[in-house]
């Protein structure tokens, strides 16, 4: 097909690799002169009702592609066909794209973590843009995923792409199910596709891209399905070293088999990614205006159980970290990995409100506002501040609470852990 011209405008000039529904060529548009990607999709050949609806099917989901304008989208720029009769052929025109797919990179093993956050967050900026046009892409896997040499990621093939309305439905429903098993959420195995299946795949990625292996290994189509149905994920770091806590929970969420408990939507799924981009501060010990430490005394399962005490003990349970989250905030994570949480906002000043949970929300989002003298004073999402409310020798007597006023027990120094200065 070398030197070919498709629609009396695309020339082909090499070929860039072949898949299951056809092949990738280099070419050139001869109207604008620039290189472009063409794919033809061969698998789509042959004429009969079969053919000739599975090419409207291709055709009509292609024009509904060719809407996404999104910096980590491969733009569509042209479609037509090739042939008449039995020799039809689908093209799609896209724009050409420099750089290596991600199969290619898990060629050479795991990958760094900065980059697994990064590129899973540009993963995420494009679904979220066609999640909110109704269009999932059903396809995510390393193949799909082509990183720039700047960096910059382009999520390929949303062409097999099935928009969410009633009439795309009609149109598509070819009796089989579309995707690649290994990494496939439960629901679109059924045939119940939908977003948060997208973020399951991806939870499959992100795996392979942290470990170098998938999360379930099987020796074919079906054993993948079943696995994904039936298997309980392992976690990361229990099959690559240093695997932070923070990656764990967040691929598990993904690989949750109820679409209801994973991330609410890509957007949600990107700043989760960004957050462990930057990396937490501390760990830090965070002592009160009387030189005692917080401390997380308990670690139950139940997210409103009430956890930050003072002691004036040290000890892991004292140290909390600092995960920027944006907009100046943080998160204030225990030793346990779990989040310091705002559940109240009353106006009675003694209400305690600081407790731990697994779940992320504006809740558990804390500002810093330095008063001097290294002191800091803690704000909550309700503009209240931490408040010490008492100072009691009882190790275990509660004093973080919020109120309205100001004084000195609402002052809080932060010392780097393992600083020669600690307090005694």
């Amino acid at each position: 097909m070398r030197d070919q011209l498709l629609g009396g405008r695309y020339r082909l000039v090499r070929a860039l690799g072949e898949g299951g529904m056809g092949q990738v060529w280099e070419a050139r548009d001869e109207t604008l002169g620039r290189p472009v990607a063409v794919k033809v999709i061969s698998q789509l050949a042959g004429g009969g009702s079969r053919g000739d609806e599975e090419r409207a099917r291709f055709l009509r989901e292609a024009r509904i592609t060719a809407r996404l304008q999104h910096p980590n989208t491969v733009t569509v720029h042209d479609l037509g066909e090739i042939g008449t009769g039995n020799d039809c052929v689908p093209f799609l025109v896209m724009e050409m794209v420099r750089g290596e797919s991600l199969d290619a990179v898990l060629k050479r093993g795991a990958v760094a973590l900065p980059n697994v956050a990064r590129w899973g967050a540009q993963v995420c900026e494009a679904l979220d843009d066609a999640h909110k046009a109704g269009i999932m892409h059903r396809d995510i896997k390393p193949s799909n995923i082509f990183v720039t040499p700047s960096g910059v990621v382009k999520v390929l093939d949303f062409g097999i792409a099935r928009a969410a309305d009633p009439i795309a439905t009609r149109v598509t429903r070819t009796g089989f199910i579309v995707g690649t098993p290994a990494y496939m959420a439960p629901e679109q195995a059924r045939g119940y596709p939908e977003p948060s299946s997208d973020l399951y795949a991806l939870g499959c990625l992100l795996f392979e891209l942290i470990t170098g292996r998938l999360p379930f290994q099987a020796p074919d189509a079906m054993g993948y399905l079943t696995a994904h149905f039936t298997q309980q994920p392992p976690a990361p770091s229990s099959v690559a070293e240093g695997v932070p806590p923070d990656w764990d929970d967040l691929v598990l969420t993904l690989l949750d088999k109820d679409p209801a408990r994973r991330y609410p939507d890509a957007a949600a799924l990107a700043q989760a990614l960004r957050q462990l981009d930057s990396g937490p501060l501390g760990p830090f010990h965070i002592w009160t205006f009387a030189s005692r430490s917080l401390d997380v005394w308990g670690v139950s399962t139940a997210d409103h159980t009430r956890i930050v005490q003072h002691s004036c003990h040290g000890g892991p349970n004292q140290q909390f970290t600092f995960h920027p989250v944006g907009d100046g905030l943080y998160e204030i994570r225990t030793f346990a990995g779990k989040c310091l949480d705002v559940w109240g906002a009353s106006t009675e000043d003694f209400t305690p409100i600081v407790q731990y949970s697994r779940h992320g929300g504006e809740n558990q989002r804390f500002s810093l506002h330095p008063v001097g003298q290294g002191l800091f004073e803690i704000g909550t999402f309700a503009g209240k501040r931490l408040d010490v409310l008492g100072a009691r020798t009882d190790d275990h007597a509660p004093i973080v609470q919020y109120t309205r006023h100001g004084g000195p027990n609402q002052l809080f120094r932060l010392v780097l852990v393992g600083w020669e200065n600690l307090p005694a």
